[in-house]
């Protein structure tokens, strides 16, 4: 018998969750969903980090999950940055 490697396909659901929850978190509840999409950006780089995954979309999604934190002034004030500017 032959032995036939059995090759996994890529997942990419974590990364376009927190993709998809850093969009919502810049256009709507930012303190909810930005760091849902900052926790998912961590597992999908770690992911991408082992082949598992698409390292563009864990690149994508922390992009996002930036703009997020940036434009969330409830985030902003929380780690001290918000009206100091």
């Amino acid at each position: 018998m032959s032995e036939q490697q059995i090759i996994q396909p890529q997942s990419n659901v974590i990364g376009i969750l927190a993709i998809v929850f850093a969009i919502i978190g810049i256009f709507l509840l930012g303190i909810v969903f930005v760091p849902l999409a900052f926790i998912l950006s961590i597992v999908a780089t770690y992911q991408a980090t082992k082949k598992k995954a698409s390292l563009i979309i864990a690149v994508l999604a922390w992009v996002l999950t930036i703009v997020g934190l940036a434009t969330s002034p409830v985030l902003l004030a929380a780690i001290g940055i918000g009206s100091s500017l």
